[in-house]
């Protein structure tokens, strides 16, 4: 019983921290991870907002096929992410950060740290 109180709790405190608005975009807490997953040539979500010092992993999740996560502004590369590649990258600084894949330039998303 106490694991089944602690998960609860520890999922509670999960869900607090980060938010879903259902357009596309999450929020979270500065010092945490946000995920990104690659899949069926779009970015989910495509939009996050974080706060500075939230770490931002890109994960490919589409079979066969190769995506990139890369800065509008060169500010990051992922480089080439195949299936079940990851990429990090930790967002220190406020501002909008536009980025998109190199293989399929139509893939678009944002990382917007307050």
């Amino acid at each position: 019983m106490k694991r089944v109180l602690a998960f609860v709790s520890v999922l509670a405190f999960a869900l607090a921290a980060c938010s879903s608005d259902g357009s596309g975009s999450t929020t979270g807490a500065g010092g945490e991870e946000e995920r990104v997953e690659i899949a069926d040539f779009a970015y989910s979500p495509d939009t996050v907002t974080v706060a500075a010092g939230t770490t931002v992993t890109w994960e490919n999740t589409e079979a066969g096929i190769a995506h990139t996560a890369t800065s509008d502004e060169d500010v990051w590369t992922s480089g080439t992410l195949n299936e079940g590649d990851e990429f990090s990258f930790t967002f220190d600084e406020a501002g909008t950060f536009a980025y998109f894949c190199t293989i399929h330039p139509d893939m678009t998303g944002s990382i917007i740290v307050e």
